[in-house]
């Protein structure tokens, strides 16, 4: 006799046409934070919390509108391919984005990053807000530049080496570092605390979703979710 568990917090079955995990209301885990950073990465602002609620559940549905799927709200192959398959759907979404293995508390996921300046990339929600946040403090007189933003597994291993050895920055170990999520940017044109770019970061950078949250390090910002771009 088959057992149904009776919380839907438990709630994730495997699908047996698709080596993905059918999806719902209800079902948590690192399948679901794959899926929050896939409809993120297509416009919708939701939280990559790896929860499947209401909102990523009214995400799921416009999504699959969107693609003339049956708007259920179930993530199963069809949907899941939809999400992987093509370009990335939010207009205005710039030049020059690629797909990159992203990490996430050791977790890989696939996630799209656009370009931010100077070379540099960060997941496209964050990418937005970091350029509407540049743009508001150009107006102030404020220069903001991109000075690090997603790194791969091969260049966090390398400064976390350097920070082992004592001759680098600190460093998260791979896998688990905001940069690795394209979420974290080292900025530019700060100076330090007590300037008059970083009291303008600490009155405004909220606004776009950015929290300056390692002690010691006026440099780094990394994106918390929502702001207005």
């Amino acid at each position: 006799m088959t057992t149904v568990s009776a919380t839907r917090t438990q709630a994730t079955s495997l699908s047996a046409t698709s080596s993905q995990p059918t999806l719902r209301n209800g079902s948590k885990g690192a399948a679901v934070t794959q899926l929050q950073n896939l409809l993120r990465n297509k416009g919708y602002n939701i939280s990559a919390d790896g929860d499947f609620g209401p909102k990523t559940e009214a995400a799921v549905k416009k999504f699959q509108s969107s693609k003339g799927l049956v708007a259920d709200g179930v993530v199963g192959p069809k949907t899941w391919a939809a999400l992987k398959g093509g370009a990335v759907s939010n207009p205005g979404t710039p030049a020059g984005s690629k797909q990159v293995t992203a990490y996430v508390q050791g977790k890989p996921s696939t996630i799209t990053v656009v370009p931010v300046g100077n070379g540099k990339y960060m997941r496209a929600d964050a990418a937005k807000n970091f350029m509407a946040m540049q743009k508001a403090a150009k107006a102030a007189g404020i220069n903001l530049t991109a000075t690090s933003g997603f790194r791969s597994m091969e260049e966090q291993k390398v400064l976390y080496q350097k920070y082992l050895n004592g001759t680098g920055n600190l460093a998260a170990k791979p896998g688990y570092s905001n940069h690795q999520n394209g979420i974290s940017m080292d900025i530019g044109g700060i100076g330090g605390y007590n300037t008059k770019a970083y009291n303008w970061l600490k009155n405004n950078a909220a606004k776009y979703g950015f929290k300056n949250d390692v002690a010691g390090e006026h440099w780094h910002w990394t994106y918390k979710g929502g702001g207005v771009a």
